[in-house]
């Protein structure tokens, strides 16, 4: 009996807390936010703070009465940070501790705000209710997309990289978005017409200048410039050639790169023409180090992906460039295939995810180019790694490269209906561990092999693989990097 009566009181002060709050009702919100503290800017923001931190502790079933009064804290709250924000860019020269509390202050916002929209519209999927919210959707699903992408500025101020779950919640927000239609669907946010598209792709254009080495009045002079442009370019399902410049894999927890010259199509693959956009940034400052120019260099040449701690690291290395000299290489020590011309590079840093080199001269090296690279070519160890980006700094001409495979190996392919000629061999390279955060292989094959969902007999020595053929990750000059699953193996001696 008194764990009867226990329960009650539990269920009675869940109750009285539910009838405290001041989201339950408009009126509710109303009352409460006229008693916001007047003392200061600074007393009434924390307090909006504490207010949606409230709210989405109260962990409440979405209802129309709830959007509505988180648009009111919304609309009140944004003049208010926006001065909070005002004062935080003006204190980058002095007060460092007050410019750390007021950054501090604005992520909360920011955060709390992306986390009571990101929530409401999971719930407006699921519950009950979801009728009565479609109307609301864009208006909910544009919100979540905005302060998230704000979120992942103030990452950018801290010298943070917004971290992959960042990436992977914009991406998957698009899709819905794209999936239910209203992509494009105008709304209103603190006096602002925007939409889903446009808030995604201002993301995605904040993401490749990659702002870590910027000031924070230069990321949000940056921020405001892009947040100008209009038209502002936005992402396309079908690839123009000639036209499209950049592309965002949604499948990935990364930002947006340069776009190959193959201009694959890909199910889950957005393109993104940003020339004009290049062109009116570089109008914009005429100067030669310019911050528009410099932006506009950074978007041209596909970002600088340095996402993960570089050391310094110095020495010569070999390198194979090219798939033509790649095979050749992988293929030692066949006394058949004649050694390949190696070109000696000059290592400069690296890190997990790639390597950064120093050259003699320039050269002509087209973003997504393939290269092996070795210490010793006598012991037959390689990596394979691909082109990010070529700039010249000082005088010296600079090669970043993604690492695509740390154990790259030359393998046979034929299609599993045709036995493969003799002296007529099909060559593609099989990518170990291609995508560390995945832990996924990859293969590496011409592409007049590709097609999607093909079964593939693969030889690798004396065992035979039969493959599914997946996605295409990238294009690299007339060979496709694809996902693959294995379907089934055997001994090559019981399949002849």
């Amino acid at each position: 009996m008194a764990d009867f009566f226990e329960m009650l009181s539990s269920i009675t002060r869940r109750r009285n807390a539910v009838v405290g709050s001041p989201f339950v009702s408009l009126k509710a919100t109303e009352k409460w936010l006229k008693n916001l503290p007047g003392e200061s800017d600074y007393d009434a923001h924390h307090a909006l703070v504490e207010g949606l931190e409230r709210f989405n502790a109260e962990n409440q079933n979405a209802t129309l009465i709830r959007m509505k009064a988180l648009m009111r804290v919304e609309a009140v709250g944004l003049p208010l940070q926006l001065r909070i924000v005002e004062q935080y860019v003006r204190n980058q020269a002095t007060f460092r501790l007050a410019r750390h509390a007021l950054w501090r202050e604005s992520w909360a916002f920011w955060s709390l705000l992306a986390e009571a929209w990101m929530t409401m519209l999971k719930q407006a999927h699921r519950n009950r209710a979801r009728a009565e919210f479609k109307p609301f959707m864009a208006e909910i699903a544009t919100r979540a997309l905005h302060y998230t992408g704000l979120v992942m500025r103030w990452d950018y101020h801290q010298a943070r990289n917004p971290h992959a779950s960042a990436w992977r919640r914009v991406h998957k927000l698009y899709r819905l978005v794209e999936r239910d239609g209203y992509a494009m669907q105008e709304v209103s946010i603190n006096d602002r017409t925007t939409h889903c598209a446009r808030e995604y792709a201002q993301v995605v254009l904040m993401g490749m200048v990659h702002p870590l080495g910027y000031r924070v009045q230069e990321i949000e002079a940056i921020a405001r410039i892009i947040e100008g442009c209009d038209p502002l370019p936005l992402p396309s399902v079908a690839p123009l050639r000639g036209v499209h410049t950049h592309v965002v894999d949604l499948s990935l927890s990364e930002g947006a790169s340069i776009l190959d010259a193959a201009c694959i199509r890909g199910r889950r693959l957005r393109y993104f023409a940003l020339r004009p956009m290049v062109d009116y940034l570089k109008s914009l400052d005429q100067t030669e180090n310019g911050l528009t120019r410099q932006v506009a260099s950074l978007i041209e040449r596909g970002g600088i992906r340095r996402n993960l701690q570089r050391t310094h690291r110095f020495g010569r290395v070999w390198v194979a460039a090219g798939m033509a000299n790649i095979l050749a290489a992988l293929a030692q020590p066949d006394a058949a295939i004649g050694r390949p011309p190696l070109e000696p590079w000059m290592l400069r840093d690296e890190s997990a995810g790639g390597m950064g080199f120093t050259l003699p001269e320039a050269q002509s090296l087209p973003h997504g180019r393939l290269v092996a690279i070795s210490w010793d070519p006598a012991e037959n160890v390689w990596q394979l790694l691909a082109i990010r980006w070529t700039r010249q700094e000082d005088g010296q001409h600079l090669v970043g490269t993604q690492s695509l495979s740390r154990h790259p190996k030359r393998v046979e392919i034929y299609c599993e209906a045709e036995a493969p000629v003799a002296g007529e061999k099909t060559w593609a390279v099989f990518l170990p561990m291609a995508h560390a955060e995945q832990g996924v292989s990859n293969l590496l094959l011409p592409q007049t092999h590709y097609q999607l969902g093909a079964s593939l007999m693969l030889r690798d020595d004396d065992m035979i693989y039969r493959l599914r053929l997946g996605e295409v990750q990238e294009s690299h000059e007339g060979w496709l990097r694809v996902t693959m699953d294995v379907l089934g193996r055997e001994q090559f001696a019981v399949a002849a």
